[in-house]
């Protein structure tokens, strides 16, 4: 059952510790902005001001820190005014891997996936102030990979953003169609996330 998002959660949210580059924030407001229009913009606004995190597109500053937990109230808004599913998240976060800097500029002077697979970490860091994240496989002939993430519990829904944009970054090294799946995550129980990534 999904969780209504409220004043309170949004308060909640914004309360977790750590900090999100406005990039985080900028791609999923620019999927908005291409896909819904500057009435798209608009709602989304006046929604974040409406839970008490005022925000303005044209204010948000790529490379400054935020609280983190601008991404995901923003997610959550996202989510809520314009109907999306699962699916629809996942692909938001598959968007956002054109729009990242640090991985645009990588992509311009390496095509070595290993090399990429070696970088993810500091990559993660450099959008993030926090959560660990470490491939702790990946295998050509089997066909898998496997991505750890701890030390991070934003919110259920934004696991689906995560899935998505892994599974880009791979699909774009590799060539080739990703399958990304969860299978293990903090919202579950579990003491951190695990996406496992297989490809045919």
């Amino acid at each position: 059952m999904d969780q209504k998002l409220t004043k309170e959660l949004a308060k909640k949210l914004m309360e977790i510790k750590g900090e999100a580059r406005g990039i985080t924030l900028k791609v999923d407001w620019e999927t908005i902005l291409k896909e819904k229009g500057k009435e798209g913009i608009k709602k989304l606004e006046e929604k974040m001001a409406e839970l008490g995190c005022p925000l303005k597109y044209e204010e948000i500053k790529e490379m400054d820190f935020y609280p983190i937990g601008y991404d995901a109230v923003s997610i959550l808004a996202i989510k809520e005014i314009f109907g999306l599913d699962e699916k629809d998240l996942e692909n938001l976060g598959a968007k956002a891997v054109k729009f990242s800097i640090f991985l645009r500029i990588f992509m311009k002077y390496s095509f070595s996936h290993r090399l990429l697979i070696e970088e993810a970490p500091k990559m993660w860091r450099r959008h993030y102030t926090v959560g660990d994240l470490e491939v702790v496989k990946f295998d050509e002939k089997e066909k898998i990979a496997i991505i750890v993430l701890k030390n991070f519990s934003l919110h259920r829904e934004f696991c689906a953003t995560l899935r998505g944009y892994f599974s880009k970054i791979l699909e774009i090294t590799l060539g080739k169609p990703i399958n990304c799946k969860e299978t293990k995550c903090t919202f579950l129980g579990d003491q951190y996330h695990e996406f496992l990534l297989t490809w045919e």
